[in-house]
C-alpha cells in the first residue's frame, strides 16, 4: 500500500512539474517578440524520497554579449546624434553648386557687380547689385543665427539627457536592490534581471558605460572614462543649463558626482553615447562652422572697405557696403565671434532707408574724403572693378575653424562646404557601421538569450509525453488501488 502511495505521489509531482514547465514554455512563446525578454528554463530538483519539484527558474544570460551590445549601443547612439547635427550644419553652407549655398551667393554678387560694371549709369543695375548683396548678408545672418539655435538646442538636449540618466539610475537602484535582497532565496528574480538589463541598454544610449558584477549579483556601473555612476547608490549626474550660447562662449560641462566629464577640465572624459556627441556638437562642430562663416563675413567687410582718397591719405579705412554694427574693420584671420550673424549692408546704400545704391559705384560711405568718383561721372567704373577684384584677391584667413590659409573668399566658402560635407560623410559611414555592429551584437545576444519558437515547441512535445506518462502511472495506480480495496472488502 505504501509503495502504491509513493508511486502516486511521484506521479502527481511529475504532473505538477510538467504543468509548471508547460506554463513557462507558454510564457517564453508569448514574449518571443520582446527583445528585452530573456528565455527562462525551470530548475528541477529531487525532493527527499525521490519526487521531482521545480526549485526555481534560470535565465539564458551572457554577460560578455550583453557588454558588447551596451558598447555598440553607446557608439551607435552617439554617431547618430552627431550625424543629425552635421546634416543641419551641411544645410547652412550648402553644396557649392546649389543656389542656396554661401558660395553661390558670393558668386551671384560678383556677377551682379560685373553686370553693373558694363553699364554703371544704369540705376536698376545698381539696385540689383545692392539686393544681391542684401541676399548674401541675409544668408550669412540666417546661417549664423541657425548655429546659435543648434548650440542652444544641443545644450537643452544635453540637459534632457542628464535628467534621463538620473532617472534611469534611480530605477536601476530599485531593481538592483531587489535582486541583491532576493539572491539566495526562493524569490523568482528573472523579471527583475530582465528589467535591470533593459535599464542598462537605455543608459548606454545616453552615456558609455561598463559594469562590474559583485557578490549577490550586485552591479557597479562606471562611465567609459572611469567615473562611478552607481555603487550601491546612484551618483548624481548634473549640468547647469547654458541658456542662449552667445558666439565665442563655451557651454557648461556635465558632472558626475561633482567631477566634470565633459569639457577641457574633464580628467576622465566620456567618449560614448548622446552626451558625448551633443557636447561635441555644442562646443566643437558648431563653433568651428561659426568661425568659418565669421571669416567670410570679415572678408566681405574688409574687401568692400573704403580708403581715404585725400592726397596724401590721412584717415583710416572704413566699412563700405558691408559693415559690422559693432563697428570697426575686423581681422579676417581672427574675426570677432558672431560676425556672420550680425553683418549688415550699409543703410546709406539701402533705398528702403533713403539710401542710394549708387554709392557702390561712387564710394563715400565714410564721408566726402572717401568718395572715389570725385567728378560724378555716370560711366565711372573704377570702384566697381575694384570691388569685383576683391573676390579674386587672396587673404590670409589663418587656420582656425578647420579651414583657411591664403585663399579668396570664394575658395573659403567652398572649403567650408567641403569641410562640413567630408565630416558629414564620415559621420554617415560611422553611423552605418555602428548601427550594423549594434545589430550584430543584438542578434548574437538574442541567439543565446532569446526565445526560439521551434525549440519551445519541441520542449512542449517532450513535456506532453512526460505529462502523459505521469497520467498513465496515476491511472495504473488508481486501478491497482481499486482492485486492492475490492479484495480487502
Amino acid at each position: 500500500m505504501a509503495t502504491l502511495t509513493s508511486a502516486l505521489n511521484y506521479a502527481l509531482a511529475g504532473l505538477s512539474v510538467s504543468s509548471g514547465q508547460s506554463a513557462l514554455v507558454s510564457r517564453n512563446v508569448g514574449s518571443a517578440n520582446d527583445e528585452n525578454y530573456v528565455r527562462r528554463t525551470a530548475e528541477i530538483r529531487t525532493l527527499p524520497g525521490g519526487a521531482p519539484a521545480i526549485a526555481g527558474f534560470s535565465r539564458s544570460s551572457n554577460s560578455q554579449l550583453l557588454d558588447k551590445l551596451l558598447q555598440s549601443a553607446s557608439t551607435s547612439s552617439g554617431k547618430n546624434a552627431l550625424l543629425d547635427a552635421l546634416d543641419r550644419l551641411s544645410a547652412l553652407t550648402g553644396d557649392p553648386e546649389s543656389d542656396s549655398s554661401v558660395a553661390s551667393a558670393l558668386g551671384a554678387l560678383q556677377n551682379s557687380l560685373k553686370a553693373y560694371e558694363t553699364n554703371p549709369a544704369e540705376s536698376s543695375l545698381a539696385a540689383s547689385a545692392f539686393e544681391t548683396a542684401r541676399a548674401l548678408v541675409q544668408k550669412l545672418n540666417d546661417s549664423g543665427n541657425e548655429l546659435i539655435t543648434i548650440r542652444r538646442e544641443a545644450d537643452a538636449a544635453l540637459s534632457d539627457s542628464v535628467g534621463h540618466v538620473n532617472a534611469l539610475l534611480s530605477q536601476f537602484k530599485i531593481v538592483n536592490d531587489s535582486i541583491v535582497r532576493g539572491q539566495g532565496t526562493a524569490t523568482d528574480l528573472t523579471e527583475a534581471l530582465d528589467q535591470r538589463d533593459t535599464i542598462l541598454k537605455s543608459l548606454s544610449e545616453e552615456i558609455g558605460i561598463r559594469t562590474v558584477t559583485r557578490p549577490n549579483n550586485d552591479l557597479l556601473i562606471y562611465t567609459e572614462g572611469g567615473s562611478v555612476l552607481f555603487e550601491k547608490t546612484p551618483r548624481l549626474v548634473s549640468m547647469k543649463s547654458s541658456g542662449v550660447l552667445e558666439p565665442g562662449t563655451t557651454g557648461n560641462p556635465v558632472y558626475v558626482d561633482g567631477v566634470p566629464v565633459t569639457g577641457s577640465s574633464a580628467t576622465m572624459p566620456i567618449t560614448g553615447g548622446r552626451l558625448a556627441a551633443l557636447t561635441e556638437v555644442r562646443d566643437g562642430l558648431a563653433p568651428q562652422v561659426e568661425q568659418q562663416l565669421d571669416k567670410m563675413a570679415a572678408a566681405l567687410i574688409t574687401g568692400f572697405a573704403e580708403q581715404d582718397k585725400s592726397d596724401p591719405p590721412v584717415l583710416p579705412a572704413v566699412a563700405g557696403l558691408f559693415r559690422d554694427p559693432s563697428g570697426g574693420l575686423p581681422s579676417v584671420g581672427t574675426p570677432p565671434a558672431g560676425l556672420a550673424a550680425r553683418i549688415s549692408v550699409n543703410a546709406m546704400a539701402d533705398p528702403d532707408q533713403g539710401g542710394s545704391p549708387g554709392l557702390i559705384r561712387d564710394g563715400g560711405f565714410g564721408g566726402a574724403s572717401y568718395v572715389a568718383n570725385r567728378n560724378g561721372l555716370d560711366g565711372y567704373q573704377d570702384r566697381i572693378s575694384q570691388l569685383i577684384g576683391s573676390f579674386d584677391q587672396a587673404q590670409d584667413f589663418g587656420l582656425s575653424g578647420g579651414i583657411g590659409g591664403k585663399v579668396t573668399v570664394g575658395n573659403l566658402a567652398t572649403q567650408s562646404a567641403g569641410w562640413i560635407e567630408a565630416r558629414r560623410q564620415a559621420a554617415q559611414t560611422g553611423a552605418d557601421a555602428a548601427s550594423a555592429s549594434r545589430s550584430r551584437a543584438n542578434d548574437a545576444l538574442l541567439r543565446v538569450t532569446g526565445v526560439n519558437i521551434d525549440d519551445e515547441m519541441a520542449s512542449l512535445l517532450d513535456l506532453e509525453k512526460s505529462y502523459q506518462a505521469s497520467s498513465k502511472i496515476i491511472s495504473i495506480v488508481d486501478a491497482m488501488l481499486s482492485k486492492l480495496l475490492e479484495a480487502v472488502g
